[in-house]
């Protein structure tokens, strides 16, 4: 029988950092000598990658509306030194400032259990995907991690989805990617895996469901259940029919 797989998005689908991210920006503006954005203008521009979250929040485009993914207009160096204050701000805090969603570890020790093979395939920078597991318990759960520096291409592009697949010998009809952003499910798409989007991240339902989730459910439980169904024939979690 071949390998059965999930692939995990990992910001606001494994474990809450947007606090740390959403400070970790403010203090770069302030370095910058730039007041404070509201949280919400930060979040917004999470998941595309941290050149896409550091422009967008550059003070040269607090007065532009550029969507997601395309050019702004900010100098390459200027660009690179402003990344370059975020990551040493992030890096102070965020761990004290990430937690692990309900429910996650036990799921994650579950699929484990039933040789499942787990990997995180996020379009943050590793080291900071890594630490963050390391200090929240998951480090040793997921056989595979590809992030922002080791991946060819970020989501929705759907190379390191398959790269995964093809690293970790799943079968892709056998695979899943589990994430929480409309750019989860379209690299799922892309990459023509089924795809399980999570309501308790940074998407909202109607947002989610726009893009067509092969499942969408708003809880560990429900993801848990899917899973079981899905994954099948494998044994329900503790304390589960």
């Amino acid at each position: 029988m071949s390998r059965r797989g999930v692939l995990f998005d990992f910001d606001g689908t494994l474990v809450d950092t947007f606090p740390g991210i959403v400070e970790g920006v403010h203090r770069m503006r302030t370095r910058l000598g730039a007041p404070r954005l509201k949280d919400d203008d930060v979040r917004r521009h999470i998941g595309w990658g941290i050149r896409n979250l550091i422009g967008q929040c550059h003070p040269e485009c607090d007065s532009v509306e550029i969507p997601n993914g395309e050019p702004l207009p900010v100098a390459p160096d200027e660009l690179e030194r402003s990344v370059a204050l975020f990551r040493h701000e992030y890096s102070r805090i965020l761990v004290s400032l990430s937690h692990i969603y309900a429910g996650i570890e036990p799921l994650c020790a579950w699929l484990g259990r039933e040789n499942v093979a787990l990997a995180v395939v996020s379009n943050k920078p590793d080291r900071f995907v890594r630490q963050i597991m390391a200090a929240v318990g998951l480090a040793d759960a997921f056989e595979l991690v590809l992030g922002a520096d080791t991946m060819s291409a970020l989501k929705p592009d759907p190379a390191s989805l398959r790269e995964a697949i093809e690293k970790l010998g799943i079968d892709s009809e056998r695979c899943v990617m589990v994430g929480d952003s409309r750019l989860d499910i379209e690299a799922a798409k892309n990459a023509r895996i089924a795809s399980c989007a999570v309501t308790w991240g940074l998407g909202t339902e109607a947002d989610l469901a726009s893009v067509e989730p092969t499942t969408l459910v708003d809880s560990t439980h429900g993801l848990a259940d899917w899973l079981l169904e899905f994954l099948e024939p494998i044994e329900a979690p503790p304390g589960r029919a």
